[in-house]
């Protein structure tokens, strides 16, 4: 299933609909992610369960990580 994209009434921003990010993206669903992130800035994923592993994997899909200041 590709992920939907609704974009906020805003200036930037969108929610992704039909995605679970504790499952594996497949190549094609993630372009859509990434298109999404560069068009609107900023993406909102509700409801998800994700354990701390899988978020670090998602979030390196973008590019390198940076550690927060203050870790």
């Amino acid at each position: 299933m590709m992920p939907e994209i609704r974009p906020f009434p805003a200036a930037i921003g969108a929610e992704v609909l039909g995605v679970n990010l504790a499952r594996p993206l497949d190549a094609a669903a993630f372009r859509v992610l990434e298109d999404a992130w560069n068009r609107h800035s900023v993406l909102v994923f509700r409801d998800q369960h994700i354990t701390e592993e899988q978020h670090i994997a998602f979030s390196r899909r973008f590019g390198e990580l940076e550690e927060h200041v203050l870790y």
